[in-house]
């Protein structure tokens, strides 16, 4: 969720350019989680959120990283 503010925020204006390197590792560590099938493995798992797993809202976060990333032109 952390890279998606960034990304975000650069786009916005809030944010400057050198906050872009950060976010991009993290984008890169939540890639290295996607399985073969495109869940993002290990982040907090329903339904108690207490364990590494999948969830609903993994999947939407990364999304939404995957989103702002690609309309900043982000490979």
């Amino acid at each position: 969720m952390i890279s998606y503010s960034i990304f975000r925020g650069v786009a916005a204006g809030y944010l400057g350019s050198a906050y872009l390197e950060r976010a991009e590792m993290m984008r890169n560590a939540a890639n290295a989680q996607v399985d073969s099938l495109g869940c993002v493995q290990k982040v907090c798992g329903v339904p108690n959120f207490d364990r590494p797993n999948v969830a609903p809202e993994g999947q939407a976060f990364y999304l939404l990283m995957e989103t702002a990333a690609k309309d900043l032109g982000r490979k």
